[in-house]
């Protein structure tokens, strides 16, 4: 699951450090001019805002390997017009390594000295020349000429009336799955399916371009590896509709979600319950403690601005609320706790 990113400089220099650079030119389009006499219509801002909404996604880099100590490889580009000429990849056993083209597992001692290799790194940045970074995934073997995989998370799915499946992922890529489509799970023999893919799933895309018309081209899915799925649900929430995995759920009109300081507050027991969990209530002490299974995942105070998990305590994005008898919490925080991905 994402982490929270607090400050983004250098993950948005990242992406020059290794790719080449990018130019984003304004538009000229010619200004219309306004009658001193026409009223000025403020712009109007939107009435809340959810963390998960400006998370920054891995960022995809690319160079030639040497080899550092304590399981560190500095990538290093040739690329004249990279803001960065160098990069240190942190890469642990959390670090997925595979080979380009069957993606199947390798090791860091598979990896050769000047080979050139894909990362999918985190977007948070070391200030330090070269910056470093951790290394989420991994692209090796790669052969010359070859149209590397990308790795993607799904964003939203839409079930079409013949059947095929439209996924749009966090790279901002459409792709149309039919039973044409290769799907295969990773290290797993598990049989995956088109109606397996949901907002939340990650993906290893292979694609081969396909003339359209005229002169246009596409990228055109031909296989995806479908990885174990991280998320306990997936969410969509507003105000004036809340669903739970494509389920829409029934509210009263107490448990109604609203804005506070700027958060969307969600009715709690109403989202974690269709998640799975269980909540156990403690009336003396106005608490609540969240299970799943028999596990103690977290607990906090009905208006409190903290939560215990563990024998650590973290402090709530907006404070707990009781209104009317139902316990709210922030999307921020809710989404968070409940390892719930947020379905724009």
């Amino acid at each position: 699951m994402k982490r929270y990113v607090k400050h983004t400089i250098c993950a948005l220099t990242a992406v020059a450090c290794l790719t080449g650079g990018a130019s984003a030119f304004a538009s000229e389009a010619p200004q219309q001019a306004v009658p001193i006499s026409a009223p000025i219509v403020p712009i109007s801002a939107p009435a809340y805002e959810i963390m998960q909404q400006n998370w920054l996604d891995s960022i995809m880099v690319y160079g030639t390997v040497s080899f550092l100590e304590d399981g560190r490889i500095m990538l290093e580009n040739n690329n004249e017009n990279a803001q960065f000429d160098k990069i240190i990849l942190n890469v642990s056993e959390d670090t997925l390594i595979l080979d380009a083209v069957s993606g199947l597992p390798k090791s860091i001692k598979d990896i050769r000295e000047d080979e050139i290799i894909y990362a999918y790194v985190g977007p948070a940045m070391t200030m330090s020349l070269p910056p470093m970074t951790h290394a989420e995934l991994l692209l090796t073997s790669i052969p010359a000429d070859f149209a590397v995989p990308t790795y993607e998370e799904i964003d939203n799915v839409k079930q079409e009336e013949n059947g095929n499946v439209i996924v749009h992922t966090n790279r901002d890529a459409t792709y149309t799955v039919t039973d044409d489509t290769e799907l295969f799970p990773y290290l797993t023999k598990n049989i995956v399916t088109k109606h397996n893919l949901k907002p939340g799933t990650k993906l290893l895309v292979w694609k081969q371009i396909v003339q359209g018309e005229g002169a246009e081209e596409a990228a055109e899915s031909t296989k995806m590896m479908v990885f174990p799925y991280s998320y306990n649900g997936y969410v969509q929430a507003g105000l004036e509709n809340l669903y739970v995995n494509d389920e829409k759920l029934e509210l009263a009109a107490s448990e109604q979600p609203y804005v506070s300081n700027g958060r969307l507050m969600l009715p709690f027991r109403q989202v974690v319950e269709s998640l799975g969990y269980t909540i156990e209530w403690n009336a003396e002490t106005s608490s609540i403690k969240v299970l799943k299974g028999d596990q103690e995942q977290y607990s906090f105070a009905a208006r409190g601005t903290e939560f215990l998990k563990g024998e650590d305590t973290y402090t709530l994005t907006e404070a707990a609320a009781l209104k009317n008898g139902v316990t709210f919490m922030a999307a921020d925080d809710l989404l968070l706790l409940s390892g719930a991905k947020l379905v724009e």
